[in-house]
């Protein structure tokens, strides 16, 4: 009797890992959550070089507040993933998940698969070659561009008005910085 509870619990937990793993079964604010969380690290560690590497003030002032900024919003996010979903683990960068809803997947030469490679987009900006505020620039709008693409999926199918809050505020400062960014590639290198 025991055995067959057992093979049956064991059978429910596999069924369910296997639903997690093909992002149906996930409610959409932990798959946000999921996203967020390594996409956000991707940024702190873009801006972590570009702290060492960029020219421009104004570059090296950005990359503090990209750091800044998203760092509190990783601890937010772990915090609610732990109240909300029992645990604070989230997925590498490297095998950062796609949330349902974003309208194009493909930013940044990233294909719509199902997860994205941000520490590929790390590594590339690592071993950027010169003018490396202008590979910054280039680096950082399209993953801006693809944060701001799955916060909006948030602002319709977010539950919880915390993910809401926190999807509009990513909206607003990224486009702020993406706007930002656009007019000193024009400023600085013309096109």
């Amino acid at each position: 009797m025991r055995t067959a509870r057992l093979a049956s619990l064991a059978l429910a937990t596999m069924l369910a890992l296997a639903a997690c793993a093909q992002g149906g079964a996930a409610p959409f604010d932990q798959q946000f959550i999921d996203m967020m969380v390594p996409h956000h690290q991707g940024a702190v560690e873009m801006g972590k070089i570009a702290q060492q590497r960029a020219q421009k003030p104004e570059i090296k002032a950005m990359a503090a507040d990209i750091v800044a900024g998203q760092d509190a919003e990783i601890r937010q996010m772990k915090e609610w993933r732990k109240t909300w979903f029992g645990s604070d683990q989230t997925p590498s960068m490297d095998k950062m998940p796609m949330v349902e809803g974003m309208s194009s997947a493909g930013h940044g030469g990233h294909n719509a698969a199902t997860t994205m490679d941000m520490a590929a987009d790390v590594d590339a900006l690592r071993r950027a070659p010169e003018p490396f505020d202008r590979a910054f620039i280039d680096a950082m709008i399209p993953h801006h561009e693809s944060a701001v693409d799955a916060a909006k999926a948030a602002a319709t199918r977010a539950q919880k008005p915390e993910v809401k809050k926190l999807a509009a505020d990513i909206v607003t400062a990224q486009e702020r910085e993406i706007a930002q960014m656009k007019e000193w590639r024009r400023a600085w290198y013309g096109s």
